[in-house]
């Protein structure tokens, strides 16, 4: 743990559960509470430990938040009635969405107290998901016909991602490399499906034996994050690296969602507790196994 983590944890008591598991394989979980949220979820991690997601107010207000050296900041686009922080890259640059006056969806950036919107051309609405060190901007968009389409936006423009024979796509995250994942539903049967998508070519993955797989996030070595269903409906993260796929389970907690992973193998996410409150976490693995590492 970074000396910024001990004294994020010192200062604010977050409860911190370490799994007895081989030395190999050893995790530390960490809770991440916003002070006084009745709601948090840690949505983005960069490779200095800088965390970034949304929480509630005791109204159920939206915000957006970024953890840096063991401080919180709210962040809020002005004029906002929501505002959700999706992911950081490793220059400070933030995006994610928030709704206007009107209650329509938009997507922005924000570095240093200054907020750009995005909006993609021609859409209804616009989410970005996520945002890497080239600042390329992930996310999703509707159009009049209400379609949800996935989308990037680079140096060249504003391109529309479409996983095949899907009644809808979301485009979660990009590596340096370009590798992108995300999840789109099925036309024939609405079973929602994961997708990498390398040099134009998709791949689906699924978490074995399960109805849904979203994936969320990858890292620069290539390993994804992202969340499954169970038979009963019960949300669980999951991890895919070169070893294979794994489910990730915050302790106790009674559903897991895994959003983002950095290089160093950390990986940013939401748990529910047996009261059904969601909690923000920070997992850091001690280990090669837990993660890709060259």
């Amino acid at each position: 743990m970074t000396t910024a983590l001990r004294r994020f944890a010192f200062a604010l008591g977050l409860t911190v559960a370490t799994s007895l598991a081989a030395a190999a394989r050893a995790e530390t979980w960490t809770t991440i509470d916003y002070p006084g949220a009745s709601l948090t979820e840690a949505l983005g991690i960069n490779e200095r430990g800088d965390v970034v997601g949304r929480w509630a107010d005791t109204d159920g207000d939206i915000h957006g938040f970024l953890l840096r050296h063991g401080r919180f900041a709210s962040l809020d686009v002005p004029g906002a009635t929501f505002t959700a922080a999706l992911d950081i890259n490793n220059l400070g640059v933030v995006g994610g969405r928030y709704f206007d006056a009107d209650g329509v969806s938009r997507g922005f950036t924000w570095k240093d107290g200054r907020f750009t919107q995005i909006d993609f051309p021609g859409a209804v609405d616009t989410r970005v998901r996520g945002i890497d060190d080239f600042g390329r901007l992930t996310g999703n968009y509707r159009i009049e016909d209400g379609i949800e389409h996935g989308f990037l936006i680079d140096r060249s423009g504003s391109h529309t991602i479409d996983v095949p024979e899907s009644q809808a796509t979301n485009a979660w995250d990009t590596n340096v490399l370009g590798r992108m994942v995300g999840w789109g539903q099925s036309e024939t049967d609405e079973i929602i499906h994961g997708f990498l998508l390398v040099q134009g070519a998709f791949t689906q993955i699924d978490f074995p034996d399960v109805k849904n797989t979203r994936l969320f996030g990858i890292n620069p070595q290539g390993d994804i994050v992202g969340e499954f269903d169970d038979e009963d409906d019960v949300p669980h993260g999951l991890l895919r690296t070169r070893d294979g796929m794994v489910s990730l389970d915050f302790p106790d907690g009674t559903g897991t969602f895994a959003f983002r992973i950095n290089a160093q193998g950390d990986v940013v996410g939401s748990y529910l507790d047996a009261d059904g409150n969601t909690h923000g976490f920070l997992r850091q693995s001690h280990g090669k196994h837990a993660a890709n590492e060259e």
